[in-house]
């Protein structure tokens, strides 16, 4: 009895051995099939674009209403193109204004944080759309708070996009603190597959 039953376990352990030979050539030739698949997403995803997160702040440029030099994840000059007031209605002593326009951007990604736009950083001329609501003093006509809503049309490296902004006075001044916060769709252009040695 004590050889039957080795003769099971012995066949026990075969049967599981061929089935663990089976499932492993199976599982090696799925992680083919992956790292294929993967490399071949990879190859095309140059040209798809990617999502970037950036934020910073817009810093009034003095003698130029309008105009602002951009800092932090993005590195360039905005200019305020178009701006009306949708609708304003007072709330107390509050007045709320609801303003729209178009602006633009002209800068770069800037991907290695040296404060400037270099070659290989997604850049371009970029027009957007902005809905903003304002509040200020009704007494003063100082502001109190501005948060804008900036759709970007695609240009140059960039295929869209939102930001948002937030404009906050500093103390009693009239300097004002401009932040910006977003994710922009980024084309990456075609990695080149031929370099020179």
């Amino acid at each position: 009895m004590a050889s039957t039953n080795k003769a099971k376990e012995s066949g026990t352990r075969s049967v599981s051995f061929r089935r663990a030979v089976r499932v492993g050539a199976a599982a090696s030739g799925l992680a083919v099939v992956l790292v294929c698949g993967a490399t071949g997403t990879a190859v095309g995803a140059p040209t798809e674009p990617r999502q970037v997160h950036v934020e910073g702040q817009l810093i009034p440029v003095e003698k130029s209403p309008g105009t602002y030099r951009v800092t932090g994840g993005l590195v360039g000059t905005y200019r305020l193109r178009t701006e009306r007031v949708v609708n304003a209605w007072t709330y107390w002593n509050t007045e709320i204004r609801e303003i729209a326009g178009t602006e633009a951007v002209t800068g770069c990604v800037d991907q290695n944080q040296n404060e400037s736009c270099d070659a290989g950083e997604p850049s371009g001329d970029v027009r957007l759309t902005f809905n903003r609501v304002a509040s200020l003093d009704v007494s003063t006509g100082r502001l109190i708070d501005s948060r804008s809503t900036h759709q970007l049309i695609g240009s140059g490296s960039f295929s869209g996009g939102v930001l948002a902004t937030r404009d906050i006075p500093v103390g009693n001044s009239d300097e004002i603190v401009s932040t910006y916060e977003g994710d922009l769709k980024v084309i990456q252009p075609p990695v080149d597959s031929k370099r020179a040695d």
